[in-house]
């Protein structure tokens, strides 16, 4: 036997899953709960249970929450056979089998399921394909081996003498198997017969059961003619009642036309009166809007005044922030002065004190390096470098780039003279016929001498536009501050005269370091010259307590305050910059909220005033369209419209009355009934006499049928067919009984001969063994072929007490020894799920061999969740589920 493929639909979580299987070894391996189980699983219920079958475990395959039955379908084949087998349980079950070779089968049902069962018992040995399956977590017990008969056959076969009575055996299971299977179920002439026997009764009582009906069809024919002719009575009675109760209904019918009529009437006077009302009220609901429009016009001619008047006040308010702010500027920019003089008198007194400390201390030395002092001196009093510069450019860039983003966002007020008044626009004042722009980003005031004084106040500017043209001076001006420079041009050129004194130092080098030697006095000179210039003194006046001695007092007496003093002052400046910076951010702020303020106050008027327009817009088109609606039809004549309009109605309601109750008395629902009943009738009269014919013309085709077919000369040759199969059935009964209890008396004596036939199987075991214990393997094997023990290297160890992996493995190969042993046309696939799991990884590869070796003779399908424990396995066909 060997299993092709295998198709699962709707079977435990598996919805639709086709595998294919190799001749040899076929892998199947995927994920836990993917359906490898399932597999092994369906193979078992589509043998052993009908699709009929409510069993707990056929039950359990059945997917949740899908209303559908688990479905297999198995391609195999066996001895000389080729079939397709399929089965559904639970919902809609069916069982089909499909035999495609020797010859073409189809059958379904319970005949399928036995005929399936059948072909297996005569072609394969089932007791061995069940010790071939090994289900999961079965892999540690051994197989009953024993009683697997085509095991025998091959022990029996391999050319061990193992009983003198050999030959006679065979000829005892050569006769045995013309009436027995190997599984002990009938077959050939002894199954025939014993078939026969039930065909020949059957036909018997079918024919004896016919015989008595063809007198019961002579007297059914009678009685089908007497009431074919009452039924054709009854339908001539019921074609003449069908004729009166038509002619009633079309009098019936009469009265519901005037009904009909009499009621569209009342309808068409219905919408008359509706729409004669509906005008009148559009005229009422046109009245009523023209008084609620002019209700509107006057609130919001109210709210607008309202709002002007907000506008006005919020507008003061904004003037008034944006002085403030203006005001507070000013005194932001005093303080940074301030702060700015304060922090260069501290530098001034610190380079006092420490001129007159450098100059003691180097005076010994000044003849010796004067050149380099001047050079060192003028680099000291220098820190502007040139990267400073580029770093002051980019940041002036920043503040241009502000500047013009915010001009650009402002307004533009482009003003040319054009006649002899002197017009001044922000206090500049344009020439006969010149023209200038300007930028409003604060107010710009144009002064017309003797004509007018216009002020034109910026917009909504951007707040982030303010801070950053802010953010870029103040970090401009700290740069200028740190690098002690009042511009980018002076910077410049003080990066130039330092770059000059730095290649006038390095002239001098050589000359320091002969006349200094190990002695370090550039830094010397560099401090004194730093203090020098920013004293501005040139080094060549004497100095005296930190003062120059020919009268400088003069200069900066601010220098006699102590530098204490000098540094509270700073501080103090710094703070006070720092609140006027505050008192600026709190004012700006302000001022962003009055303009906010504005602008909304602003909207708000704008949409009244455009409110208050629609408004007296649509109450002018209301009172016009009154008017022009009165001109047509006046209030008083939609009013006489409506009345009229209700009489009529009236009217016409009055005569559907009486149509309707003329109409009732003629009682049309029982006429109804009535009319329907008996074209019924006559309907179902020429049915049943139709059926009732149709009878007749039958019952008098199978008399005619049975008279010519000579059923009474059949029944008695039936009757000898059946003695004649009883006479055979009991001649093969009594041949079968002799021949099998000759067979079993003989096997009874075999089987004291057991032993000398393992010899087979055990060195089969070995020779497998071999490659996963070593050389020094052999094992010991009972009457039973069940491995009682194991020896490796002289130490041998009852089976029971062996490890689990060991257990297992000799299990299974004690199993794949019976796969090779077994010829392969009467053997079974060898199935395995999840097997091996007890392996390490050295054996697992020498179990990857052996079952190579067994895939070339017999059919191998492995099952695993651990695809790597076969990743060595040569010839191997690998099946991957997801």
């Amino acid at each position: 036997m060997k299993f092709h493929s295998i198709h699962l639909r709707n079977y435990r979580g598996i919805a639709d899953s086709r595998v294919e299987f190799g001749d040899g070894v076929t892998v199947v391996e995927g994920p836990n709960e993917v359906g490898k189980s399932s597999i092994h699983e369906a193979i078992t219920h589509l043998r052993e249970d009908k699709s009929s079958s409510r069993k707990a475990s056929v039950k359990e395959t059945q997917p949740v929450g899908v209303d559908a039955g688990p479905e297999v379908e198995l391609h195999l084949s066996t001895g000389d056979y080729e079939l397709k087998y399929r089965k559904r349980w639970i919902k809609q079950p069916f069982t089909e089998l499909s035999v495609i070779r020797p010859r073409p089968e189809q059958l379904s049902s319970d005949d399928a399921h036995d005929r399936f069962l059948s072909i297996l018992a005569d072609t394969v040995d089932v007791d061995l394909l069940v010790a071939l399956d090994v289900a999961q977590g079965e892999s540690l017990a051994q197989a009953p081996l024993a009683q697997i008969k085509a095991l025998h056959s091959a022990l029996n076969e391999s050319g061990i003498e193992v009983a003198d009575h050999d030959d006679f055996l065979d000829r005892i299971e050569a006769e045995y198997s013309k009436y027995f299977t190997k599984s002990g179920k009938e077959t050939g002439d002894y199954k025939a017969a014993n078939a026969e026997v039930p065909s020949a009764e059957a036909a018997f009582e079918e024919l004896r059961e016919r015989s008595h009906e063809m007198d019961e069809l002579v007297d059914n024919h009678a009685r089908a003619a007497a009431r074919l002719e009452s039924v054709r009575g009854q339908l001539t009675q019921a074609l003449s009642d069908r004729d009166e109760a038509e002619q009633a209904a079309k009098a019936v019918a009469e009265l519901k036309a005037v009904l009909d009529q009499t009621m569209e009437q009342a309808k068409s006077a219905q919408r008359d009166e509706q729409i004669a009302r509906e005008a009148l009220d559009r005229r009422t609901r046109l009245i009523d809007d023209v008084a609620a429009a002019e209700e509107t016009v006057t609130a919001t001619r109210s709210s607008v005044t309202d709002l002007e008047a907000t506008q006005n006040d919020i507008d003061s308010d904004f003037a008034h922030a944006q002085k403030t702010l203006e005001d507070k500027q000013s005194t932001l920019d005093e303080a940074r002065a301030l702060a700015k003089a304060a922090a260069k008198d501290v530098t001034e007194a610190r380079a006092r004190t420490e001129l007159t400390e450098l100059t003691r201390r180097l005076d010994t030395i000044r003849d010796h390096d004067e050149k380099k002092s001047r050079a060192q001196a003028t680099i000291g009093s220098i820190a502007v470098s040139t990267k400073d510069v580029e770093a002051l450019i980019s940041l002036d860039t920043e503040v241009r780039i502000a500047e013009n983003a915010k001009t650009s966002a402002a307004a533009q007020i482009v003003a040319k003279r054009l006649g002899s008044q002197a017009v001044d626009v922000d206090g500049t004042e344009l020439g006969d016929g010149a023209t200038g722009e300007f930028a409003a980003v604060k107010d710009v005031r144009i002064t017309i001498e003797g004509i007018a004084d216009i002020t034109v106040r910026p917009g909504a500017s951007h707040v982030e536009l303010d801070k950053a043209l802010t953010s870029a001076k103040q970090a401009f001006d700290a740069e200028l501050q740190r690098l002690d420079v009042d511009s980018v041009a002076q910077a410049r050129e003080r990066a130039d005269v330092r770059a000059d004194a730095e290649a006038v130092k390095a002239e001098a080098d050589s000359t320091l370091k002969v006349l200094l030697g190990q002695d370090r006095r550039d830094k010397l000179e560099a401090a004194l010259a730093r203090a020098q210039q920013i004293l501005g003194t040139d080094g060549t006046r004497p100095i005296s307590d930190g003062k120059p001695v020919d009268g400088a007092e003069a200069e900066g007496s601010h220098d006699e305050r102590s530098l204490r003093e000098l540094e509270t002052a700073v501080t103090e400046s710094e703070k006070t910059a720092d609140d006027a910076q505050s008192a600026v951010d709190a004012a700006r702020v302000e001022l962003e909220r009055t303009r906010t303020n504005r602008d909304d106050a602003r909207v708000e008027t704008v949409r009244a005033q455009t409110s208050l327009k629609e408004a007296e817009t649509q109450h002018e088109r209301l009172t016009s369209s009154l008017a022009e609606a009165r001109t047509t039809n006046s209030d008083a004549d939609l009013a006489e419209a409506v009345k009229s309009a209700k009489a009529r109605a009236s009217n016409v309601d009055s005569q559907v009355s009486e149509a309707r109750v003329a109409y009732k008395a003629a009682d049309p629902e029982s006429l109804e009934m009535q009319l329907q009943n008996v074209r019924q009738l006559v309907g179902s009269k020429e049915a049943q006499r139709e059926e009732v014919r149709q009878e007749v013309d039958r019952l008098s085709a199978l008399i005619d049928d049975r008279a010519s077919e000579g059923i009474y000369e059949k029944l008695a040759t039936a009757e000898e067919a059946l003695e004649s199969a009883l006479r055979k059935q009991a001649r093969l009964r009594r041949q079968a009984t002799a021949i099998n209890l000759l067979r079993t008396a003989v096997l009874k004596h075999k089987e004291q001969s057991q032993r000398k036939y393992v010899a087979p199987f055990k060195e089969q075991i070995e020779r497998l063994g071999r490659l996963v214990f070593g050389q020094g393997l052999s094992v010991e094997v009972s009457e039973d072929l069940e491995i009682v023990s194991r020896t490796l290297n002289e130490r041998t160890v009852p089976f029971e007490s062996l490890s689990g992996g060991t257990k297992e493995q000799l299990a299974l190969i004690g199993r794949l020894a019976v796969a090779t042993l077994v010829d392969s046309d009467s053997g079974a696939p060898v199935v395995l799920d999840d097997a091996f799991g007890f392996a390490d990884a050295q054996r697992l590869n020498a179990l990857n061999v052996i079952l190579s070796t067994v895939g070339q003779s017999a059919q191998v399908i492995l099952l695993t969740c651990q695809p790597d424990r076969f990743a060595r396995l040569g010839g191997a066909k690998t099946v991957s589920l997801t």
